[in-house]
């Protein structure tokens, strides 16, 4: 089962950073997730509000910043907000799978133009809860992964995803159940919910079955499910 780290190693390091994609890859997690938005000047960036507040030392509104003005800003313990291209750039390097939510929409095209660029087609999910977005992101690039984001639990979850042509749903635990894990598993659709940061909320995932979680402590995580799987060999041996 992949584990992967929310926003990056969050709980011990500025999200959406390098720093932080860095940590959890330290952590063995499988993949990252992290967030993008357009600049004022249309450059893809990575943080996850629209406002600068929360995360930087900065005032205002992202779109409202160029670049140049972004950079300028600290995100947590002197880093940078980063672009996309230095995140796909580091994600390979590293050998890690990324997924890219899109907090905006009509950002599909220089999405897939980024990704390709990168050659990271095959190691990428590109996901968000615009579901129209995903539509045309497989349009543009079909090899790419697409996933859909669903806060609350749909009567049809599983015809959305495949309304949207996406490969994988990102449900919010613990709206989740077995039907629809299996559900979803029958149409070849993975699940991976979020956020699961406890070792309780770990094992209710692995025993529905999902391919994997979303966590805001991937270190943590990493823990618990090394601890586990031990756990779960010893009874066997015995």
């Amino acid at each position: 089962m992949k584990i992967i780290a929310h926003r990056g190693a969050r709980a011990e390091e500025p999200e959406n950073t390098l720093r932080a994609v860095r940590k959890a890859f330290e952590c063995g997690v499988d993949a990252v997730e992290i967030d993008v938005r357009f600049s004022k000047d249309r450059e893809i960036v990575v943080i996850h509000d629209d406002t600068l507040e929360r995360t930087t030392n900065g005032i205002g509104k992202v779109g409202e910043k160029t670049l140049e003005q972004l950079r300028t800003l600290d995100a947590g313990k002197g880093e940078k907000v980063p672009r996309l291209r230095e995140v796909l750039l580091l994600a390979e390097n590293l050998g890690l799978e990324l997924v890219i939510e899109l907090k905006e929409e009509n950002m599909e095209e220089l999405i897939v133009d980024e990704v390709k660029e990168a050659k990271m087609e095959k190691s990428v999910i590109i996901s968000s809860f615009y579901h129209a977005s995903m539509h045309k992101i497989k349009e543009l690039a079909p090899r790419i992964k697409t996933g859909v984001i669903i806060s609350s639990l749909p009567v049809f979850p599983v015809k959305i995803a495949i309304d949207a042509s996406a490969n994988v749903i990102f449900p919010k635990y613990p709206r989740l159940n077995a039907e629809f894990v299996v559900e979803a598993s029958k149409k070849g659709i993975e699940i991976y919910p979020w956020a699961i940061n406890t070792r309780e909320d770990l094992a209710k995932a692995l025993e529905l079955g999902v391919d994997g979680v979303v966590t805001d402590d991937p270190c943590k995580l990493k823990l618990f499910m090394e601890k586990m799987e031990k756990s779960n060999k010893e009874c066997v041996m015995k």
